[in-house]
């Protein structure tokens, strides 16, 4: 019985505690939640798309790096690759997302023998470069060679050019052997960069000027001739070597790239006796860098370049393409004999007409009387006069040479109608200078011929290098017909009536009054060639007539003191010199023992003043490397006035005179580069 209640106790105990738990449970705290904190951050070049935050245990979050520009993703900085990432939170963390410029390869081959130099690159290697990165190269010619150009991503002819290596890029450096280019046997002319310099000496450089590229064409002719006597005993020549002089010129862009070049008339001396080496013309092509290639594919008919002495030369469009062809003067051959007698062969005058595709044929042929390509027109002598224009108005482009008039059927092909020629203008002796072009603005070109003082006169000439005195002025006052003509009878002469040589005529707006004035370039028949001076024909109204009339306009002329003992032989030029829009006058010429082959006449509202000669800087013969110990020439030969970069006031290319090692005359080229 105890036990039963024992039992029953126990029983009674536990359903009372039972009883307790159930009517109040409890509940324990639960447990911390972790939190981190994560950072995400970009470095140069790109960003991320979120900078993360503080984050539970457990939870995740997405990022994803992005480049910018030329920049490329290389991963973060758990080593993890994966631009857009899915990051479970488990501990505080810290990413950064890494970026590089993007890198391209720069390939450079060479042609030829030379290098490229930098410490950016070697020749011939391929490198791989930073985005956006700059890259110098410079072309280094090996000796006996010359640099050509740059080709592939850079297409240029500078020695050192910039490249931007923003993509794969190869570019090869071109380089030529300096081969002479033979036109005939006895002719070399060498391309390009034969000669070194030394430009350390004060005379290379002036306020305006500098000596530029130097050595970039040398030519010398090397065809013997024995000792001759000229004109009497008491002139006698030496034995030697032809020499060749870029005695004309003419301007004009040849190959329709926009810049302007070159076209050499040769002069080979002594001029008098014959030779093999009959050699006319030279086409410099410009760069654009300073320097001037000559162009050996533009003649496509080689005999155009058999004349022995071709003379003044001019640039114009004749068979009505827009662009340029070629005439030139000829001389032939003139032989003064000791007795003062002359022997005499003429030669046809040269034409070169364009194909319309960059070249030039001998067109000669084109000319009425010279269809066998050798005898001259009817009528043609001495030519060293040459001027062109309308001047039967039918709108294409007439020449006139020596007394000869040839007209233009407007395709290249000339009637020789001298028998037209009122007998003012055909003498029977020749014409030295002349200019045709519209000097009363009625449309129609006219005539303006440095002649003798009177009519009787023209028969009086001593030789064929015959005194001038005066001028004519010949208008056809709108009449396109060539009989009707005004004379206007001028008698000023710079250095007399008996000693005065009309040497090249231009037609100039000296007073820019609208009105087309005469400048020419004047000498002395006696010292021979000796003075450089201008002469201005004003064009004004005629009360009288009612049409045009010239005075005398010197008073617009500066003193020209300084060049009265210089070489007058020379050749007249109208460009903008200074690159004020104004016109001017450059006047080339021989530079025999004077030193001065150019001078500048500057507008200046209607008035020309004398560029300082001082302002020219040239070279010397010392200065070539190797040849320190030489002698030097002086101060500037021959110049020919150019824009060679399209920039400034107007530049220069000039020669220097040297031998080479077999005593032969040799001509170096250079270019004199302005700073302004």
């Amino acid at each position: 019985m105890r036990k039963l209640l024992s039992i029953l106790s126990l029983f009674l105990l536990m359903f009372s505690c039972s009883s307790d738990e159930t009517s109040a449970p409890v509940t324990p705290p639960p447990a911390p939640i972790a939190k981190y904190t994560i950072t995400f951050s970009a470095g140069d070049g790109g960003n991320v798309s979120t900078t993360g935050g503080e984050y539970e245990s457990g939870q995740t979050v997405t990022v994803t790096a992005t480049p910018q520009g030329e920049y490329i993703f290389t991963g973060w900085s758990d080593g993890n690759t994966d631009a857009t990432r899915t990051i479970t939170i488990d501990a505080t963390k810290t990413l950064t997302a890494n970026f590089e410029k993007k890198k391209y390869p720069l390939t450079v081959n060479i042609e030829g023998e030379g290098e490229v130099l930098e410490e950016i690159v070697n020749a011939g290697r391929t490198t791989d470069y930073n985005s956006g990165t700059t890259v110098k190269l410079t072309a280094v010619p090996a000796d006996g060679w010359g640099f050509v150009g740059w080709t592939g991503a850079i297409d240029s002819n500078e020695l050192v050019v910039q490249l931007l290596v923003s993509e794969p890029k190869e570019v090869k450096a071109e380089f030529k052997k300096s081969q002479p280019i033979s036109y005939i046997s006895t002719i070399k002319l060498v391309q390009p960069w034969t000669y070194d310099f030394i430009l350390n000496q004060s005379f290379n450089e002036t306020a305006y000027y500098k000596v530029g590229p130097t050595g970039w064409l040398s030519v010398a002719n090397q065809e013997f001739h024995e000792a001759f006597y000229y004109p009497t005993s008491n002139d006698y020549n030496a034995a030697g070597f032809f020499t060749l002089d870029p005695h004309n010129f003419a301007l004009g862009d040849f190959n329709s790239d926009g810049l302007q070049d070159v076209l050499i008339t040769w002069a080979t001396f002594p001029h008098t006796i014959e030779r093999e080496s009959k050699f006319t013309y030279t086409f410099l092509i410009n760069k654009g860098d300073g320097t001037m290639e000559i162009d050996e594919s533009i003649i496509t008919t080689p005999s155009i370049q058999n004349k022995h002495f071709a003379y003044r030369t001019k640039a114009i469009d004749f068979n009505g393409d827009n662009i340029d062809d070629i005439v030139s003067a000829s001389m032939g051959v003139i032989k003064r004999l000791p007795d003062g007698s002359y022997f005499t062969k003429w030669e046809s005058i040269p034409l070169l007409l364009s194909s319309g595709v960059g070249s030039y044929y001998d067109a000669t042929k084109n000319i009425e009387g010279q269809e066998d390509g050798i005898s001259p027109p009817e009528g043609h002598s001495f030519g060293h006069e040459l001027s062109v224009g309308d001047v039967d108005g039918d709108g294409d482009n007439d020449i006139f040479t020596g007394k000869v008039l040839l007209l233009n059927d407007g395709t290249g092909f000339f009637e020789n109608a001298t028998q037209k020629l009122p007998n003012e203008i055909r003498p029977s002796r020749n014409i030295w200078t002349s200019v045709i072009a519209d000097f009363n603005n009625d449309g129609v070109d006219d005539f303006f011929v440095p002649y003798a003082e009177t009519i009787s006169d023209q028969e009086n000439w001593q030789n064929y290098f015959g005194d001038y005195s005066g001028a004519y002025y010949l208008s056809k006052n709108g009449n396109k017909s060539i009989e009707n003509r005004e004379l206007g009878f001028v008698t000023e002469t710079k250095y007399g009536p008996s000693n005065t040589k009309f040497n090249y005529a231009i037609d100039y707006d000296i007073n820019l009054d609208g009105f087309k004035d005469i400048v020419i370039a004047t000498t002395r028949g006696n010292p021979y060639y000796t003075g450089k001076g201008l002469q201005v024909f004003l064009n004004v109204p005629n009360q009288e007539t009612g049409n045009r009339k010239f005075i005398s306009g010197d008073y617009l002329l500066p003193d020209e003191t300084v060049l009265d003992q210089l070489h007058g032989e020379g050749q007249l030029t109208i460009i903008d010199i200074n690159n004020d829009g104004v016109l001017d006058v450059a006047h080339t010429s021989g530079s025999y023992g004077d030193g001065y082959g150019i001078s500048f006449y500057i507008n200046t509202g209607g008035r020309l003043e004398l560029f300082d000669l001082n302002n020219f800087p040239y070279l010397r013969q010392n200065q070539i490397k190797g040849r320190e110990a030489w002698g030097s020439s002086d101060k500037l030969r021959r110049a020919i006035p150019i824009n060679l970069n399209n920039t400034g006031w107007i530049d220069i290319i000039s020669t220097i005179g040297t031998v080479n090692n077999d005593n032969q005359g040799e001509l170096i080229f250079y270019s004199i580069i302005s700073k302004q």
